[in-house]
């Protein structure tokens, strides 16, 4: 009984976190990035029963218990691992967007170009208007040249 408590507590803390963090970070891509998850998960879970025996017979009931116990104390802080680091993994991916990333880009040039322009520089200012997103929102971009 108390051992179904730690397991179903060890599946909802970690495995659906993970889960929600693929969501998280692939977007449109979510169901082709689970889909490769419950792939892993599913070849793992089918190659195990091929080692496991061996590894109980050879090591000991205590023994092999107290490796996969120690493997799941290595996954507990994954969450925490995600949360510090995920957004340097997002970055390195081609297949997340990761729009705070880039809403953190343009956050950073905008406080460059506010800096730049009020400096007196020589530099000729231009304004550029172009439409983005679906619902064709006008925006103004303002440059400074150089």
């Amino acid at each position: 009984m108390l051992s179904g408590l730690f397991t179903g507590f060890g599946i909802f803390s970690i495995f659906l976190s993970l889960l929600n963090y693929i969501v998280d970070a692939y977007l449109m891509f979510a169901a082709s990035a689970i889909a490769a998850n419950t792939f892993m998960r599913s070849i793992f879970g089918g190659v195990f029963p091929l080692f496991a025996t061996f590894m109980f017979q050879g090591m000991g009931i205590e023994w092999a218990s107290t490796l996969l116990g120690c493997v799941a104390a290595v996954l507990v802080p994954m969450p925490i691992v995600f949360y510090i680091f995920g957004k340097k993994i997002r970055a390195k991916s081609k297949f997340a967007p990761a729009p705070d990333i880039m809403q953190d880009k343009r956050r950073d040039e905008e406080s460059k170009g506010m800096e730049g322009n009020g400096d007196g520089g020589s530099g000729d200012t231009t304004e550029r208007e172009s439409t983005h997103g679906e619902n064709g929102v006008l925006q103004k971009e303002r440059s400074k040249e150089q």
